[in-house]
């Protein structure tokens, strides 16, 4: 649910229309955002509109299962790894208000802007560190996220990402949160993402196992990153769920799809909720329905 008003205030329109679907499909838990830029700083509509956002949240009864945080998770030009850690520090500051029960990470953003940025950021770093130093700053600064946010009952979950981007492989991302080795720290699993890199769905919810915090429920064909509605798609969520089943997941997932292709948001909220239902179902008693009508 975006909040976000085109005067880049709280949007009580929008908010309503959240209301009545929440109220209409007994909904209990959302995923929200407000800021996306990298490197934000706080000002008075944010802190107001978050607010709002919290007092949304306690007049629907509704729970945010996931923030992200949109900043760095490396400072490139030298020890000093103040300005990062001082950014991950903010987005606790500002979104701890909201209970959100994990804060999603991309662990590859070590820079502002996109993949090929980051690129750059971590050439001009091999200036001055070694890739091992690199790695270990990373690792030395997801600890003290890891800290900070364990003190407001967060989670930190570093997500995988797809094409190529630092620590986008699976083994990559294993061993950056094994070498972590915080137990506030631990797993995002994008299974559209997953689907991009060919890997395999329930092997790698095996590996995870209980470091898993958070899911990213979308589907496409294994091309592009559509962030389809499940069942658009190629993705087999049932093998996804009987794995699901079997590290018995407890933790929160988000349906991180665009629209059904309806006109009525209620109608196709209601679709994907029961289609999800449905293949639950199928991941644990099987198909058995042989009627045609």
């Amino acid at each position: 649910m975006n909040f976000k008003g085109e005067d880049d205030f709280f949007d009580p329109i929008r908010a309503k229309q959240y209301s009545e679907l929440i109220k209409k499909l007994n909904i209990k838990y959302i995923n929200t955002k407000w800021n996306e830029e990298l490197y934000f700083k706080p000002n008075r509509p944010d802190v107001i509109s978050v607010k709002k956002i919290r007092d949304f949240c306690k007049e629907n009864n509704v729970t945010v299962t996931s923030f992200h945080y949109f900043g760095p998770v490396f400072q490139h030009d030298g020890l000093d790894q103040s300005f990062c850690r001082g950014l991950m520090k903010q987005s606790i500051d500002l979104y701890r208000i909201l209970k959100p029960q994990v804060m999603v990470v991309h662990p590859g953003n070590l820079s502002l802007g996109r993949s090929s940025e980051h690129k750059k950021a971590y050439n001009e770093a091999l200036k001055i560190f070694t890739p091992e130093q690199i790695h270990q700053i990373i690792v030395d600064n997801f600890r003290y996220f890891g800290d900070i946010a364990q003190e407001k009952g967060i989670k930190i979950a570093l997500e995988n990402i797809f094409g190529g981007r630092f620590y986008s492989q699976i083994d990559e991302l294993v061993k950056l949160v094994n070498d972590i080795n915080h137990p506030n720290v631990g797993y995002c699993f994008d299974c559209g993402h997953g689907n991009i890199d060919k890997i395999n769905h329930a092997e790698t919810i095996r590996i995870m196992g209980d470091k898993l915090f958070e899911l990213h429920l979308h589907d496409n064909d294994g091309t592009s990153d559509s962030h389809l509605p499940i069942g658009f798609g190629t993705i087999n969520y049932i093998e996804i769920i009987q794995a699901l089943n079997e590290i018995n997941y407890q933790n929160t997932a988000t349906f991180e799809f665009f629209r059904w292709p309806l006109e009525d948001r209620i109608e196709g909220v209601k679709n994907a909720i029961e289609l999800w239902q449905a293949l639950e179902n199928i991941a644990e008693q099987g198909y058995k329905n042989k009627q045609w009508k």
